[in-house]
């Protein structure tokens, strides 16, 4: 049978939502930032709300409907370590040339890097096809190569380590206009990239999603926190996790009604 939600008041100040599920989701209203959000939950719950199924989402999205309609943070964060296809991480490892907002993380799932004809980054879906370029020789002495034809970032990465040294690496704005003026550069693939680093607060493994389908601003961040945003439906978005904001909890406690 159906369980019923049900909403209790509590003196902590918190609004409290349960169901037959296993976790217990409180939304506290005081505005924190995610580190100290996770310490509250973890002193008065169990840690910060893990979302782990669409029924666990449905649970969550009734906060929405007792008003608080807003971004809270949960328990996810993720990592954003961006490394060279050859290994590279000498001075220049960290030289980058993005566009405008990139990295954007569209739908979150934007993992690979592609230069623009402009000689400007953009973070991109690493399974779209399209040109790239490797180079042949040592970094010291780069020769790049602009190889027209449409392959994956792993398809690219593979051929130019069978047929060159590896996808090219980009330590400073020689390279980077070296690389701008092969023609036709269009927009093409190069060897910078980053695993996939999403992690919930209490260690549960990362198996279910529920992203916003639009841009995740990463700037030059590298550890970003997850809200669910209650104005739309719940979907999960990064922000810095210096951000104050309300936030949900989760405790294995609780009980429920059937009809």
């Amino acid at each position: 049978m159906e369980g019923v939600f049900i909403g209790v008041l509590c003196l902590s100040g918190c609004l409290t939502f349960s169901t037959c599920l296993l976790h217990q989701y409180h939304f506290v209203s005081d505005a924190k930032t995610w580190t100290e959000a996770q310490s509250y939950c973890r002193e008065k719950y169990t840690d910060l709300a893990t979302v782990e199924n669409t029924e666990e989402m449905r649970k969550l999205n009734v906060l929405s409907a007792a008003d608080h309609s807003s971004t809270v943070w949960i328990g996810l964060y993720s990592h954003i370590d961006w490394k060279w296809s050859d290994g590279f991480n000498q001075s220049g490892a960290e030289y980058r040339s993005w566009f405008g907002k990139d990295p954007n993380y569209v739908n979150a799932n934007q993992f690979c890097v592609a230069m623009k004809t402009t000689g400007a980054w953009i973070d991109n879906f690493c399974h779209d096809q399209i040109p790239f370029v490797c180079y042949r020789g040592t970094l010291e002495d780069s020769d790049f190569e602009l190889v027209n034809e449409a392959k994956t970032w792993s398809e690219a990465q593979k051929h130019c380590r069978e047929h060159y040294t590896d996808l090219a690496t980009v330590r400073n704005d020689a390279d980077n206009n070296k690389i701008r003026n092969l023609n036709p550069l269009i927009w093409a693939w190069i060897g910078l990239y980053r695993d996939l680093q999403i992690y919930w607060s209490d260690g549960s493994n990362y198996s279910f999603s529920s992203w916003y389908q639009g841009d995740n601003p990463l700037g030059s961040m590298k550890v970003v926190c997850g809200v669910a945003d209650l104005e739309n439906g719940g979907k999960w978005k990064l922000f810095s996790c210096e951000e104050r904001k309300p936030f949900v909890c989760y405790s294995l406690r609780g009980w429920c009604f059937l009809e």
